[in-house]
């Protein structure tokens, strides 16, 4: 009897091991008959946005925001969007709110609207999506504009050599995104984080969109919203303020900051250590002014390359100067150890740079280029001085004709 069951356990044992051999060679994945496999449960979603970019006044925005549950377990998700209408700061002019939903792994849900515009310019779309303790957030941009109406003109052909093709291979763009792994907070306080994002590619990246998830307990907000061109080689500057609550509860998140272009993307994974203890303020004070200083710099940078464009960024530099003198004033409050102060100035210079960085990227879509103010009385002086010099030069060849030619002249006048 013994020897039967022994048999029958090898026997079982030999079985085992063949299937696991089989499985192997099926799906490539060999699984040991002892070995205990458990999958990790993540929660995770996206949001897709579809629009168009440019509208004529007359016609209505559809907006489509998708949500895909990209995790591995069911989600219980609410979705709204927010239209804004950019008029040098941001306006809410439209909520829109969904009903609660739930959706399991690889599940997508539409949240359809129709946006009716009031006037010309820019706006901008806030979809957020909140499922259990998570936040997910991404935004878009269009323009409303007033399309001219086109009569054709028919011309008659000509004749043109054809010309010799050159074809030129560019890599396509590639983004990085640059900025510290982790950050020290404490409960109740903000995190100022500079994210540089460089286009490594060859060829010029369009419609930049910022994406960012991050724990539904935090207030994180992100700027510029919509970046329309970012050329091959060139960087351009985000700017993310966190704002942690006083019950926030102490412990290691995270925050995933995504940029996606019209050929690429690029995410970051940044760490927030939030403690209860109170943290080193000179420390704390300084880590923001440096992240301010340096998104000040590529400002100016985005700034110059936007001037050599031709587009007038007089307002743009005038802005930026000022939150430079907030920022430099702000380093002088905390060399005094003038805590309240040195905040102040922190926070004035951090509303004026989120706001430039908006407005930078505004003016590459409505704003027209940039005209010199005397470049029009220049063209009509340059005009009135030709025709002086013709005047003058006549006058002197009249002059000097031989005094023959004069009498004849005068004869033939008598």
């Amino acid at each position: 009897m013994k020897k039967n069951i022994n048999l029958i356990l090898w026997t079982i044992f030999f079985v085992a091991i063949f299937l696991a051999i089989l499985i192997s060679k099926m799906t490539g994945y060999f699984v040991s008959p002892g070995l205990n496999v458990t999958v990790k449960e993540v929660k995770d979603a996206k949001i897709l946005l579809d629009y168009k970019p440019i509208i004529d006044i007359t016609e209505r925005q559809n907006i489509t925001a998708e949500i895909i549950n990209t995790g591995s377990v069911q989600i219980e998700e609410e979705m709204f969007l927010r239209v804004y209408y950019f008029n040098g700061s941001l306006k809410p002019i439209g909520e829109y709110l969904d009903s609660l939903n739930v959706l399991k792994p690889g599940e997508r849900r539409n949240f359809k609207i129709v946006f009716v515009p009031e006037s010309v310019g820019t706006y901008y779309i806030q979809a957020r999506a909140k499922y259990d303790s998570k936040t997910t957030e991404t935004w878009g941009r269009f323009d409303v504009v007033i399309f001219p109406v086109l009569v054709p003109v028919i011309q008659p052909p000509q004749v043109v050599g054809t010309p010799t093709p050159v074809i030129v291979y560019l890599s396509p763009p590639r983004l990085e995104i640059y900025a510290n792994d982790t950050f020290n907070v404490q409960q109740g306080g903000e995190l100022i984080i500079s994210l540089i994002v460089k286009n490594l590619g060859e060829r010029d990246a369009y419609e930049l969109k910022p994406y960012i998830s991050y724990p539904s307990g935090l207030e994180v907000s992100v700027s510029p919203l919509f970046v329309s061109i970012l050329p091959a080689n060139k960087t351009s500057s985000f700017l993310l303020y966190v704002k942690v609550p006083v019950e926030f509860l102490p412990g290691l998140y995270q925050i995933v900051f995504e940029v996606s272009a019209n050929e690429t993307r690029a995410s970051k994974v940044l760490n927030l250590n939030v403690s209860k203890f109170v943290l080193d303020l000179t420390q704390d004070y300084r880590e923001k002014i440096i992240s301010l200083e340096l998104v000040i710099s590529e400002v100016k940078a985005r700034a110059l390359y936007l001037e050599s464009m031709g587009f007038d960024v007089s307002k743009i530099k005038a802005t930026i100067e000022l939150a430079d003198y907030y920022v430099k004033r702000a380093r002088e409050f905390l060399e005094k150890k003038d805590f309240e102060n040195c905040q102040s100035e922190i926070f004035k210079a951090l509303e004026l740079i989120s706001q430039v960085l908006i407005e930078m990227e505004t003016i590459l879509m409505i704003a027209p280029r940039a005209v010199p103010k005397y470049l029009y009385v220049g063209i009509v002086v340059l005009c009135l001085v030709v025709v002086i010099a013709f005047f003058v030069l006549y006058r002197k060849r009249k002059e000097k004709r031989p005094k023959l030619l004069k009498g004849l002249e005068t004869e033939k006048g008598e």
